[in-house]
């Protein structure tokens, strides 16, 4: 028997490395014989380097740069395909857990963002990919396009490096000294939401409560966000900020589409196609893949929709902390590990659930 071990994490309580290491283990112990290949996922989130790492031939690489509040920090950087693609979670540098209790979105920036994508041209990546999850930053990605050498000039002309409150204090924007350092890289962001950049659907409305902001706060971060949409169409042909994904990560993927020339993907998509998701899993027996909680959403364009649209007819089983119930197609079975426990007891023993209810699921088969 052939077997297929591809899950995402747990929020809060099980990595999906812990999450494979754990299945490939209880499954041996009862089919020695079965041939396992262990590929953790991620949607392009917090996370993704470590599966990347796991699954594929990553090489990992240790940089200084700020965080969100300019303090510095170790950041991580993901080197594949020889050195000529680097991987780079965003949330490295301009995440939230770095600031915990310190989240206000008009003072953090995207500058150490920039930082890391700097450090990943100078080694020789010629392909730039950008995981958006987790931020705690709302300027439109200026703050990484000016650590590369993009220049913001106020009213007075002097150059400064724009956070999220002081978008509208940006008169002039100059990304010619920007190009070079680049040596022609070209930019894919992973990013699964679609929302626009600014309005009530923008990042300042929908994300920006969740990084500090109150109701006042949103109102000048998304007048922000239109005045940086408004001096860069004076440059661009295209009208970013209405592109699905520019609100991303604050507005860093309206960045990648206006400041880098860019393009926003699916995180799954691209994740699973890096990993040759297809190619491991066409003789499979069995794809076991499992994420926290499990409900219709889930087939809808995250890890686990991303693996179904993919499996073809191999079958999938679901291994999650709990499910809402739903029947979803492409799925052979669900099993809830924490099914009946409460939620603090679950998270506390989500590793010895998820190797109990794999005991039970494959003596039963």
């Amino acid at each position: 028997m052939k077997i297929l071990i591809a899950p995402d994490s747990f929020k809060g309580s099980l990595s999906a490395v812990r999450f494979c290491e754990i299945a490939e283990k209880t499954i041996k112990s009862i089919l020695p014989d079965a041939e396992i290949d262990c590929m953790p996922v991620a949607d392009g989130g917090e996370g993704t380097l470590e599966c990347l790492q796991s699954a594929m031939d990553c090489k990992i690489v240790k940089c200084f740069v700020q965080n969100s509040l300019y303090e510095e920090e170790v950041s991580l950087v993901g080197f594949i395909d020889n050195g000529k693609t680097a991987i780079i979670e965003a949330a490295q540098s301009n995440g939230l857990p770095q600031i915990k209790g310190r989240e206000n979105p008009e003072e953090t920036s995207t500058y150490g963002v920039g930082q890391l994508v700097a450090f990943a041209c100078d080694l020789g990546a010629r392909k730039i990919i950008l995981t958006l999850g987790g931020s705690s930053t709302n300027d439109c990605g200026l703050g990484l396009l000016a650590a590369l050498g993009g220049c913001f000039y106020n009213k007075d002309g002097v150059s400064f490096v724009p956070t999220g409150g002081t978008l509208t204090e940006v008169q002039e924007i100059d990304l010619s000294m920007m190009y070079p350092r680049l040596q022609g890289a070209s930019f894919e962001a992973l990013c699964d939401v679609d929302n626009p950049l600014y309005g009530e659907n923008g990042c300042s409305a929908v994300f920006g409560p969740q990084k500090g902001a109150d109701p006042e706060m949103v109102k000048r971060l998304d007048e922000g966000c239109r005045h940086i949409s408004k001096l860069f169409n004076k440059m661009r042909t295209t009208d970013f900020a209405l592109e699905k994904g520019a609100g991303a990560a604050g507005g860093l993927g309206f960045c990648v589409l206006a400041g880098l020339n860019g393009k926003l993907k699916s995180g799954i998509d691209t994740i699973l196609s890096l990993c040759e998701f297809e190619r491991r899993s066409s003789d499979c027996d069995l794809i076991i893949t499992g994420e926290g909680s499990f409900d219709r959403q889930s087939a809808m364009g995250k890890t686990i929709g991303g693996i179904i649209k993919r499996a073809g007819k191999v079958p999938v089983v679901v291994f999650c902390g709990k499910s809402d119930g739903s029947d979803v197609d492409g799925i052979k079975d669900v099993v809830e590990i924490s099914k009946g426990l409460e939620l603090e007891e679950a998270i506390k023993n989500t590793e010895q659930n998820l190797e109990k209810a794999i005991k039970e699921y494959f003596k039963n088969k």
